[in-house]
């Protein structure tokens, strides 16, 4: 399970055994040459000298979540009560997401607050009244988000019990707070193999483009999670681990070669034509950085191709 909060906590993470490439690709019958993507490494800032990321071999070796005959969809679950105003933003992350992932994405029927309410096992309790009054005032006014929920108990209750047979993953998103017993509040959390998880809206601020961008971001961050790809310690990535809002506005909302990797593997998309999908988007979206370093990247990989 990763769990993206507003805190201090370190990222830790246990050092994961060296497996050769060799004997993993060996032992799958697996051809991993055209997965590399160390033509653009020149494009991406790198956080540390050391590899600590999995590789691809070893990612391989571990069984992760990925597309099948059958699972081939990503579901977006909007859930508890929400401003108009934010289930537009999650249905417009339509498009983007299907271009990020190569796949089809759909978007559910939202559970109203009542439904879930009705659960017994779904905990919930009141946000602290210090945070209430500032974020509601700042969002002009949340009188029906008083309440968190306890992460773990609705994806136990809810999203295990009743995911659609044709999903890979389903991300259930909120305005509400959510919780777990070890921390205050999460802004998403998600596991790592069952391809199910959450994000919560509720400590952002605005509902303008700042909060377009950050949902963009944290939505793509949760789902590439559920395809068994951790946080990224490496290079500068949008699966960079987040401590506070600040951060989370000035991070990529682009994923490194490594994991990049590991998601065509787990997908099995076409690198030249999701580069070429998201070029095109961000153009239309007049984000010309965006725009460019995707045709910076096409033209890499195919000049390395030949």
């Amino acid at each position: 399970m990763t769990v993206l909060i507003w805190s201090c906590n370190s990222d830790k993470s246990k050092t994961t055994s060296q497996v050769s490439d060799k004997k993993v690709v060996d032992k799958l019958s697996v051809d991993t040459t055209g997965f590399s993507l160390k033509s653009i490494d020149n494009l991406h800032d790198r956080l540390t000298l050391k590899d600590y990321d999995k590789s691809l071999s070893d990612f391989i070796n571990s069984s992760p979540n990925m597309v099948d005959s059958t699972r081939k969809v990503v579901y977006l679950l909007p859930f508890g009560n929400m401003k108009p105003e934010v289930e537009k933003l999650i249905k417009s992350e339509v498009e983007y997401l299907k271009a990020f992932f190569q796949l089809d994405v759909k978007v559910l029927d939202r559970i109203a607050y009542d439904s879930i309410k009705k659960m017994t096992a779904i905990q919930t309790r009141m946000v602290p009244s210090s945070d209430f009054d500032y974020y509601s005032k700042m969002k002009g006014g949340t009188p029906t988000l008083r309440e968190q929920i306890q992460a773990t108990s609705f994806i136990d209750t809810v999203m295990k019990q009743n995911k659609p047979k044709d999903a890979v993953a389903v991300l259930g998103v909120t305005e509400h707070d959510i919780y777990n017993p070890k921390f205050n509040y999460l802004f998403g959390i998600s596991e790592l193999k069952d391809g199910v998880g959450l994000v919560s809206t509720f400590r952002l601020i605005d509902y303008g483009q700042e909060t377009k961008y950050n949902i963009r971001k944290v939505i793509s961050k949760q789902i590439v999670n559920m395809f068994s790809i951790p946080n990224v310690k490496d290079f500068k990535c949008v699966m960079n681990f987040h401590n506070n809002i600040d951060e989370l506005y000035l991070g990529k909302f682009d994923l490194s070669p490594r994991a990049l990797e590991k998601l065509k593997y787990a997908i099995g998309f076409d690198y030249s034509k999701r580069f070429d999908d998201l070029a095109k988007f961000w153009a239309k979206e007049n984000n010309k950085a965006e725009a460019k370093y995707y045709e910076e990247c096409s033209r890499q990989t195919k000049k390395a191709s030949h």
